[in-house]
């Protein structure tokens, strides 16, 4: 495939990194020299100086041969041109990240439906809504679903209380309930072996039926808890849709803004929420407001230092939940290590959203975890994969994947080595970066 990313910031960078990794043939578009620059030097791919608006630079590119364009630069005109330029060309799938809520939140008789972008994304929206999913398992650091539901992945960091510390998986007794498929220590990622040992502050990676993870969970020393009670920190357009969905859901929503504007325009677009002009990190207003006694405090502001800094002091006053938007990647080590829940970034959503759009016919998803450090792919067995009717333990599985869950017929698996893989069945697969091009060649999937 010849993708064409106009927009070599965070969320183009990644973008571009997955579809190189996974050997597509890219050409990234960008204005600024220096990230340019810095793209070329980094990223197996190729890279334009200008703008993606320019139809000298789209034909440079190679638009008349594409089949994806995508546009993520600071300028939703400029994605949304660009995009209706490539349409022009013949591209058959095209892709505008657009924030502005005026382009995005319309009916389905918009005039916007007509314009020939196949997907408007806005990163606020998406953000907003894995915050809720996440707030239904307050405890995991994030959460999967797969197998039309019945199977769960979460994302739980072990602590001194969890009876797993110290054990050997082989020892766990987890064959057929649950899976960990990775664990995540001091930064790495690894694809654990039977004889590989917990210890405090992993992060684990957990599959299991949906209806018996509650159980699982309890062997790793966590426990869930309902959530009614949030505080929200930002009254920007996170904020904004986050407090909307919460409405929805009956929760008691408190929002926390400094700028006086903001305040007025959130509170006359919500119901039922209280805002609250004031500074976040005034330790006397939170108490005041009742930060401790919330069941969830999350922080959405576009300052992930600002973010950082009032979930720590959330967690200080006694909140048992905290989540916190962090864009910046090379925070997130150091977020697990300062004792933050749960981080959300919204490249990493946004980049998982869009290459969802470009999946070949058996990829059911694709969703990225851990900062994008890995991916898990849930496909559709074809009938000419080599892997069809043998057991899992004799199969030579790709080096640094691992098969997470098996449906057939309406009902999901959690494997063994003793299982059988058959043409039909949906499967979900945790992989490293590195290995995706191996696991599409295994299940000879054409992406």
């Amino acid at each position: 495939m010849h993708a064409i990313i106009i927009g070599a910031g965070k969320v183009g960078f990644s973008i571009a990194q997955m579809l190189s990794y996974e050997g597509h043939d890219v050409v990234v578009i960008e204005k600024d020299e220096e990230r340019q620059s810095y793209i070329q030097e980094t990223l197996d791919v190729q890279t334009i100086l200008g703008s993606g608006s320019s139809p000298v630079i789209l034909e440079e590119a190679g638009v008349t041969n594409s089949d994806l364009v995508v546009a993520v630069t600071e300028t939703d005109e400029l994605n949304i041109v660009a995009c209706l330029m490539a349409k022009q060309y013949g591209v058959l799938q095209t892709v505008a990240r657009v924030r502005d809520p005026d382009y995005v939140e319309t009916s389905h008789k918009s005039p916007k439906f007509s314009l020939g972008i196949d997907l408007m994304i806005n990163p606020e929206q998406v953000t907003a809504k894995e915050i809720i999913k996440l707030m239904e398992v307050p405890e995991a650091l994030n959460v999967e679903y797969f197998a039309d539901g019945q199977i769960q992945l979460l994302e739980l960091r072990l602590t001194e209380s969890a009876v797993v510390v110290g054990k050997q998986l082989k020892d766990l007794d987890l064959a057929g309930n649950a899976l960990i498929v990775a664990v995540s220590r001091n930064g790495k990622m690894i694809i654990p072996r039977g004889d590989d040992h917990l210890e405090v502050n992993d992060t684990v990676f957990i599959v299991a039926r949906t209806e018996e993870m509650i159980d699982v969970e309890r062997l790793l020393g966590k426990s869930r808890a309902a959530i009614e009670k949030v505080m929200i920190l930002g009254g920007g357009r996170i904020g904004y849709y986050l407090a909307r969905l919460l409405e929805e859901k009956k929760k008691d929503v408190k929002i926390i803004e400094k700028d006086r504007e903001k305040c007025r325009v959130i509170s006359g677009k919500l119901n039922h929420s209280l805002v609250l002009n004031g500074d976040g990190t005034d330790i006397d207003l939170l108490q005041e407001e009742g930060a401790g006694e919330v069941d969830l405090f999350v922080a959405v502001t576009g300052d992930d230092k600002l973010n950082l800094l009032v979930s720590l002091i959330a967690k200080h006053l006694g909140v048992e939940n905290t989540i916190t938007v962090i864009r910046r990647s090379d925070y997130i080590p150091l977020v697990e290590k300062v004792g933050i829940d749960t981080v959300v970034s919204p490249r990493s959503l946004t980049t998982s959203t869009i290459l969802k759009l470009i999946l070949p016919q058996e990829v059911v998803s694709v969703s990225f975890l851990g900062g994008a450090d890995a991916e898990t792919m849930e496909l559709i067995v074809p009938e000419r994969c080599r892997a069809n009717y043998k057991k899992l333990k004799e199969l030579r599985f790709p080096k640094g994947a691992i098969l997470g869950s098996i449906m057939r017929d309406n009902t999901a698996i959690v494997p063994v080595g003793d299982d059988v893989l058959m043409p039909g069945d949906k499967v979900m697969v945790f992989t490293l970066p590195e290995a995706v091009s191996r696991v599409n060649e295994f299940f000879e999937v054409g992406r």
